[in-house]
């Protein structure tokens, strides 16, 4: 929402003038004088995206315990700082500045909605610090963090311009609508992938509605959304108020096929309403198995890994594989080596092989980082390419029916 963007942004300048003299060496100077290396996660514990953020913390947490294990980055330990984001922009705003005035954080790992995200993403460049999402898919971060040549916001997450391409031909192909509607969380997600799911839709878009997650009845968002009586819906939202809408869809038997986006794809979500989401549709990455999500999930301190936990992992631990490269424990280190550290060319590291990796790299050595998440190919602007699958709904489960390869989605994003 642009009001709920520009009071954030007020609220957060407010806050950062209380910490605008730091400065950027006294962060390096307190990181060494400490002995460790001070870093952060800002993640949903609790709010709209609490299904995830457990999950998001353990695989930081264990990227952490890694990376530690062989010595940290340039010889010294990571000091982790974790803080719940509470999937609420006001707050992850209020953890960052407390990260940059209480810890000096070279770095961290979050948000994880792109609502939250953006108005960290807007400062972190003036701050000098690392910032890298595990779940942030707005196009609009594509553009952000960019200072003096730099970029200080990175993603392991894809970018929502491959999604909106997955959505929009679920909707062509495997719904055959010639009219859709798109129901959007009313926030930089929900935003840009409606809007680019609506610009690859064949068909024709007749209705297009945001709604406030903070509401509790959804009837007239759903009559809105219904009243031009649409073939199908694409529905970009979360699992906390993804329930009450599906719920009085159902009852108000307003009709009309679904795709979900990847946002919805919760198990405990789909479980509990597995007769009302019977043979819906949904898109969601789907990386490449490489042998880093293998030794991940074995490790893995949860009963299963959910959604962005293998992502979470990986945007930690390429921030301390760029500090090595880089020399030095500085934001600035990170921007200037995350690319060199994750793509081609160089040796092959993976998960839980910082040991090798800084052995290699004091040889002289590049090196390549195959994530949990994925194979790890980073375009200039931080972010990553994977490819996606269409999922269906059955029996309170998801079956996959296509995989879009990563190459479909090369020259997508630049």
């Amino acid at each position: 929402m642009v009001g709920e963007y520009t009071a954030t942004r007020r609220q957060y300048m407010k806050i950062a003038g209380t910490i605008g003299g730091i400065g950027i060496a006294s962060v390096q100077g307190a990181a060494r004088r400490q002995g460790g290396i001070p870093m952060g996660s800002i993640l949903p514990i609790t709010g709209e995206l609490e299904a995830y953020g457990a999950g998001m913390e353990a695989g930081v947490n264990l990227a952490v315990e890694h990376v530690n294990d062989a010595g940290g980055p340039l010889g010294a330990p990571i000091e982790m700082n974790n803080r719940d984001s509470e999937t609420r922009p006001e707050a992850g705003i209020d953890r960052y500045a407390g990260l940059i005035a209480q810890q000096n954080i070279v770095g961290f790992v979050g948000a994880a909605s792109s609502g939250v995200s953006a108005p960290i993403a807007e400062v972190v460049g003036d701050d000098r610090v690392m910032m890298v999402s595990p779940a942030s898919t707005s196009p609009i971060f594509a553009d952000l963090g960019w200072v003096n040549g730099l970029k200080f916001f990175g993603r392991t997450a894809p970018n929502d311009a491959q999604q909106g391409v997955v959505m929009a031909r679920t909707l062509d192909d495997y719904l055959e609508a010639d009219t859709a509607g798109f129901l959007y969380i009313d926030n930089p997600y929900g935003e840009g992938l409606a809007s680019i799911a609506e610009e690859n839709f064949e068909g024709e878009t007749v209705s297009s509605v945001g709604y406030d997650p903070e509401a509790t009845d959804f009837t007239s968002t759903l009559d809105a959304l219904f009243d031009p009586d649409p073939d199908a819906i694409g529905f970009i939202g979360y699992p906390g108020e993804g329930e009450t809408i599906m719920i009085q869809w159902d009852e108000g038997g307003y009709g009309g096929e679904w795709v979900l986006s990847e946002g919805l794809n919760d198990p405990g979500f789909i479980g509990s309403l597995s007769d009302i989401l019977e043979g819906f549709y949904l898109t969601t990455p789907d990386p490449e198995e490489t042998i880093g999500a293998e030794t991940f999930e074995a490790e893995f301190p949860l009963e299963e890994v959910t959604l962005f936990a293998p992502h979470s992992y990986d945007a930690l631990f390429l921030q301390a594989l760029a500090m090595q490269a880089g020399g030095e424990p500085t934001g600035e280190a990170i921007a200037g080596n995350i690319l060199e550290v994750a793509n081609e060319p160089g040796e092959e590291v993976t998960v839980g092989e910082f040991d090798r990796a800084v052995e290699l790299l004091e040889d002289g050595e590049e090196i390549q980082y195959i994530g949990a998440s994925s194979p790890i190919e980073m375009t200039e602007n931080v972010e990553n390419l994977n490819q996606f699958a269409i999922l269906q709904i059955t029996d309170g489960d998801t079956e996959s029916l296509e995989t879009i390869p990563t190459e479909e989605f090369e020259g997508l994003i630049e």
